[in-house]
C-alpha cells in the first residue's frame, strides 16, 4: 500500500493505456484482482487478509465503473477542448486540479475499507512494507539520475517527458526536440523536491499504520487519520514548501502550453484520436456490467 488507495485503481487505468485499447479493456477489467496482487506484494497477506482485500476491492471496483469513468470522460473531453484550442497555464491547472479532485473522491468513498485492511496488518508486515518502499525508492532515485546533479536530473526529465509527449503527439523532428530540451533546461529541476515529497508521503504512511497496529484506536479515529493523511497528500502543509510545490506546479502547466504550441496540427489530431479512442472505451466499460 504504497500510497493512499484513492489512486490505486486511476494509476492502474493509466497505467495500460500506452499498451493500447485491448490493455485498457483487459486491465480495467481485471482491476481488482490485480491490486489485489499489488498488496500482496508488499505486506504478504495472510488467507483472511486476502479475503477481505477481495471482497472490498470488487466492491471498490464497480462502485469506480459506474461512479468515476463517466467523471474520466469529462476529464478527456475538456483534454480535446485544451488539444485543439489555445490554452494557457490556467487551464493546465484547473485541468490538473480536477484529476485531482476524482482521486480524493476515490480517497473517501474507499476510507472505511482501508481502515479496515489497516487494523489487521501485524508489525512484521508493516516492516515489510517499508523495506519494499525503500526498494522501490532506489529505483526510483535511479531513474531520475538524482546522484547525477542538476544535468543528470535534467537529462531524466527529458527522456521522461519527452517519451510521454511522443505517446500522445507522435514522434517529434529533431528541431522539435531541440526545442523541448531548451524548455527542460529553461526550468527549474524539481526532481529532488518531489523525491523529498515523495519519501514524506511514505513516512506519513507508514507511521499512521504503525500507530493503527499499536494503539487499536477506533474505525472513526483511524478514518479520521486517513481523511487527513488524503488532505495532505498532494501538496505539503508547510508553506514555504508548498510554495515551491506550486511554484513547479504552475511551471509544468506552462511546459505543457508550450509544448502544445509546438506541435503540428497532425500531431494535434494524433492526440485528438487517442482521446477520443480513451474517451469510448472508458464509456464502455462504465456500461458493463460490474463486480
Amino acid at each position: 500500500m504504497r500510497r493512499s488507495i484513492r489512486l490505486l485503481i486511476l494509476a492502474l487505468a493509466v497505467g495500460v493505456l500506452l499498451q493500447g485499447c485491448s490493455a485498457v479493456r483487459l486491465g480495467y477489467g481485471n482491476a481488482d484482482s490485480l491490486l489485489r496482487w499489488w498488496v500482496d506484494l508488499y505486506v504478504n497477506m495472510s488467507p483472511e487478509q486476502d479475503a477481505l482485500a477481495r471482497e472490498r476491492l470488487a466492491r471498490l471496483h464497480a462502485w469506480h465503473r459506474k461512479a468515476q469513468l463517466p467523471d474520466y470522460v469529462a476529464v478527456l473531453r475538456q483534454s480535446q477542448k485544451l488539444v485543439a484550442g489555445q490554452p494557457n497555464a490556467a487551464d493546465m491547472l484547473t485541468l490538473g486540479d480536477g484529476m485531482i479532485r476524482l482521486g480524493r473522491i476515490l480517497a473517501e468513498h474507499a476510507t472505511p475499507d482501508i481502515a479496515d485492511f489497516l487494523a489487521t496488518l501485524a508489525p512484521e508486515q508493516i516492516e515489510r512494507m517499508a523495506a519494499r518502499l525503500a526498494e522501490k525508492n532506489v529505483e526510483y532515485a535511479k531513474d531520475a539520475q538524482l546522484a547525477d546533479g542538476e544535468s543528470g536530473q535534467r537529462k531524466a526529465r527529458y527522456k521522461r517527458l519527452l517519451e510521454r509527449a511522443e505517446y500522445w503527439f507522435g514522434d517529434f523532428s529533431g528541431e522539435q526536440k531541440t526545442a523541448f530540451r531548451r524548455l527542460i533546461d529553461s526550468q527549474s529541476i524539481g526532481s529532488q523536491f518531489w523525491y523529498d515529497e515523495r519519501l514524506r508521503r511514505q513516512q506519513e504512511w507508514l507511521t499512521l499504520a504503525r500507530q493503527v497496529q499499536r494503539d487499536r484506536p477506533s474505525r472513526e479515529l483511524v478514518m479520521k487519520w486517513l481523511r487527513d493523511y488524503a488532505a495532505r497528500f498532494d501538496l505539503p502543509v508547510d508553506p514555504a514548501r508548498l510554495a515551491q510545490a506550486q511554484a513547479l506546479r504552475r511551471a509544468s502547466a506552462e511546459l505543457s502550453v508550450a509544448v502544445l504550441a509546438m506541435t503540428t496540427p497532425a500531431q494535434r489530431a494524433h492526440a485528438l484520436q487517442k482521446l477520443g479512442d480513451l474517451m469510448r472505451d472508458f464509456t464502455e466499460l462504465s456500461q458493463e456490467p460490474g463486480g
